[in-house]
């Protein structure tokens, strides 16, 4: 069992690295970026939206990286890559410099998120997997409530101090589990596409694609709208991104749990329903409550309908295509959530207004659930066990 939490934790720090401070550690520190003057609101947005690019690159590469140069060399590789830029970041070297650096960050953290689980699958009992497989995802939840109490500290002392901290914080989490990471055999250079009920497949992939449009503005945005929006300040941007890394971090249990009781597709398509619900909250009323519960929620759904989503590939895929599914549902999922980044972005600089970006993301992913909902009756129709 020892052996087994070894590995857990491992994919746990590398998804805490990667994902939530190599990303979504950004969003608190957004406002002090505009606050000082290293960017502008627009110049922000833009930062974040190049992260989401560098994601869409690596998710789309990181399969192929993994075959010719084996999983954890690129792992590691992956996690000093994260390391770097955020060290780098805390000189203001302007747009261009920081836009660089938070691309490449994106480019690693995907990396990280699409090749860890496998890696550390192959080596787990059959019946140790769904444990093990929630732990690795909970590293994002992690990250993020890591980002939300200690980067507002870190402000304190101006933005380069918060860049540089994260960055010391990342360097310590890559050197204790540098040499945790099992030996893995290269992939096959050949994939085994057995992909059959396509049609069910590509609706699904639709659904979860608008999951990552529609999240943008909560992992985008939450924080500087609370602390800038609302007028509330850094610190209570920093709590209320806390709520959502509380939610990240139970996400991926409570997936697994709506996945046995309802089966994957049917969760991933209520999970997309409650997340528009969420991310709409903010429209109907910035209270205390209702904003906590939006940002718990969101957090929550967003690591849990990576597992779903993924569970829905299985399903519908079979093993022999399963990880090509998979690596397709990745890359599309990425392409929307850049494609949103921009235009989010986009929107936020013509409005100056946070709104309208909760009120595009509910409506995107209202469109999911729909998707959703007809992959489901397809799927009923084709009688699948």
């Amino acid at each position: 069992m020892g052996g087994v939490w070894r590995l857990a934790m491992a994919g746990l720090t590398g998804t805490l690295l990667g994902v939530g401070l190599g990303r979504f550690a950004y969003t608190p520190l957004l406002p002090v970026l505009i606050g000082e003057g290293w960017v502008d609101a627009g110049g922000g947005a833009l930062l974040g939206a190049a992260n989401l690019t560098g994601y869409l690159l690596g998710a789309v590469t990181a399969a192929r990286t993994g075959r010719l140069l084996g999983p954890v060399p690129v792992l590691r590789g992956a996690m000093l890559l994260v390391t770097l830029s955020l060290l780098a970041c805390a000189w203001n070297g302007g747009l261009a410099w920081l836009g660089a650096w938070r691309f490449l960050a994106g480019v690693a953290g995907a990396m990280l998120m699409i090749l860890a689980a496998p890696v550390l699958m192959a080596q787990v009992p059959v019946d140790k997997k769904p444990l093990v497989a929630g732990i690795v995802f909970s590293g994002i939840g992690a990250g993020v409530m890591v980002s939300g109490t200690l980067l507002p500290w870190l402000a304190g002392f101006g933005a380069a101090s918060a860049w540089a901290g994260i960055g010391v914080l990342a360097l310590l989490l890559t050197g204790l589990v540098w040499t945790q990471w099992p030996p893995a055999p290269r992939p096959p250079t050949a994939v085994v596409a057995g992909m059959r009920r396509s049609w069910p497949l590509w609706l699904f992939t639709l659904a979860y694609a608008t999951d990552g449009m529609g999240f943008v503005p909560h992992t985008l945005f939450l924080a500087d709208y609370v602390a800038r929006g609302l007028g509330l300040g850094i610190a209570m941007g920093g709590a209320y991104w806390f709520v959502f890394g509380v939610g990240a971090v139970t996400g991926p249990l409570l997936a697994a749990r709506m996945a046995g009781k309802l089966g994957f597709a049917p969760a991933l398509t209520l999970a997309l329903g409650v997340k528009a619900a969420a991310v709409g909250l903010p429209l109907l009323s910035s209270a205390p409550l209702p904003l906590g519960l939006s940002a718990f929620l969101v957090g929550a759904l967003t690591p849990g309908c990576v597992a779903l989503a993924s569970g829905v590939a299985g399903q519908l895929a079979g093993p022999a295509g399963h990880t090509a599914a998979w690596g397709r549902m990745t890359a599309i999922y990425a392409l929307f959530q850049a494609a949103g980044g921009y235009g989010l972005t986009l929107l936020f600089t013509r409005t100056g207004s946070h709104l309208p970006l909760f009120a595009a993301g509910a409506a995107i992913l209202v469109l999911g659930t729909l998707a959703g909902l007809a992959g489901l009756s397809l799927v009923k129709k084709e009688a699948l066990p």
